[in-house]
């Protein structure tokens, strides 16, 4: 696809300049995480867990869940970094990130239809994690591009309109795709999902500009090992937002990943798919709410984080969470755990935006896809870390008593949001952004 003229003007990133980026302009380079958290939100909170439910025992689901998670997640932090490295050095005409962007998503097509066919739990192993291989390509270019247009001045507002993408995509796919479920339509559901990502990706193809690497692609060997051979210790400060991030973001990733079983079973109890459908109807109604909350907050707190700082604002929103989720534990109607969701809501949209701006002060201009895959080791493993304890911890309690397993996983959630939001006042956001390398 040639790049049109009006096409949206490259800026130099971290230099300084004092040209104020227009609302399209930002709107335009955020389109694409519209599409990936229509995707995989759906997937996560909703489409996996209803097959769980259709698929396997009750006293196994928490697992089931969990093998499910963490496969795929091992393969993202793999793979994302890898891509990211890349398209750092891809001297391609046509742009570094592009390539990777659209290979990815017409790999993502072929998966969906994959998972659309498969019926039993077995089935979905294959293309579930081929589709992490793809949409983690994408992504892992895309990730790139906000650190290669944005100069530094600009990085809070970009992540405020990050952070709308992110919470516009999550609202959307939440609720269509759990009300087409409630209704049985689960391979509309998925068919969807293949149009929001083409629709993205050709606004982002469009409107987007991207340019080759100035350094060229260096031997097989040597990239595959450059792409892990970051040092934590030269790089304290990433290192301890890494650490942070996983510990937060495991908390808020436990809330979604589990949302559908909680429901089920305190609201919803009993067997046959009718009463599966209305707990997933009910469950995207609440991760509606969660979302449309941090989509009201996300804006302010990226302009407000440069004012007061980062890390103020990432500290009380993982406290927040912390809060909301421990709230969850006396619900004992519907409408308790709707209004437990705008409290969740406001510190998912604080979190998410402001945290992504504080990743983007720390990565290297010359190595962003690189840095900014290596972030993902934290948003990858939080999901592998919050399915693979939080799972069996939810059936290992139930099995004491019934549904005793809930609680237990919330103080666990709770204390993560708690911890991520002190350890990251251990970063130190340098003056001047650092070079390349470590």
């Amino acid at each position: 696809m040639s790049q049109s003229s009006t096409a949206i003007p490259a800026v130099p990133a971290g230099r300084g300049v004092s040209v104020r980026f227009s609302a399209w302009r930002l709107l335009a380079l955020s389109a694409y995480w519209v599409a990936i958290n229509y995707l995989w939100q759906g997937m996560g909170a909703l489409i996996l867990p209803r097959i769980i439910v259709g698929t396997v025992a009750e006293a196994h689901r928490g697992v089931a869940l969990a093998v499910l998670s963490v496969a795929g997640a091992v393969v993202a932090i793999v793979v994302q970094p890898m891509a990211g490295a890349f398209s750092d050095r891809v001297q391609v005409r046509w742009g570094r990130r592009k390539p990777f962007m659209l290979a990815g998503t017409l790999g993502d097509l072929v998966c969906l239809l994959g998972l659309a066919l498969a019926g039993t739990y077995g089935a979905l192993i294959l293309p579930y994690c081929a589709l992490q291989i793809c949409s983690n390509t994408a992504e892992g270019a895309y990730q790139g591009l906000l650190p290669d247009q944005v100069p530094d001045h600009e990085r809070g507002r970009a992540a405020g309109y990050y952070g709308l993408a992110v919470f516009a995509g999550t609202a959307v796919g939440f609720l269509l795709t759990g009300q087409l479920i409630a209704v049985g339509h689960l391979p509309l559901a998925l068919g969807t999902t293949g149009v929001v990502l083409v629709l993205a990706l050709v606004v982002t193809l469009r409107f987007v500009p991207d340019s080759p690497a100035q350094e060229p692609l260096p031997n097989r060997r040597d990239a595959l090992l450059g792409v892990f051979s970051f040092r934590f210790r030269q790089n304290p400060d990433f290192t301890w937002l890494l650490i942070s991030r996983l510990l937060a973001l495991m908390g808020i990733t436990g809330l979604t990943d589990f949302a559908l079983l909680y429901i089920k079973a305190f609201f919803f109890a009993g067997s046959g798919s009718a009463l599966a459908n209305r707990a997933s109807g009910s469950t995207s109604v609440l991760l509606a709410v969660v979302v449309v909350c941090a989509m009201v907050v996300t804006l302010p707190a990226g302009k407000l984080s440069q004012r007061v700082g980062r890390i103020a604002i990432v500290r009380a929103a993982a406290w927040l969470g912390a809060v909301g989720t421990l709230l969850l534990i006396p619900a004992q109607s519907l409408a308790w755990v709707y209004a437990v969701g705008i409290v969740i809501g406001a510190a998912f949209g604080m979190l998410l935006s402001v945290d992504w701006a504080l990743v983007t002060d720390l990565v290297p201009p010359a190595e962003s896809g690189r840095f900014m895959g290596i972030s993902n080791l934290a948003t990858a493993g939080s999901g592998i870390l919050a399915t693979a304890i939080g799972g069996p911890l939810l059936d290992f309690g139930n099995g004491l008593h019934h549904n005793a397993g809930f609680p237990m996983l919330f103080v666990f959630l709770a204390a993560a949001l708690i911890l991520g939001g002190w350890l990251v006042g251990r970063v130190r956001v340098p003056a001047v952004r650092p070079k390349a390398g470590g």
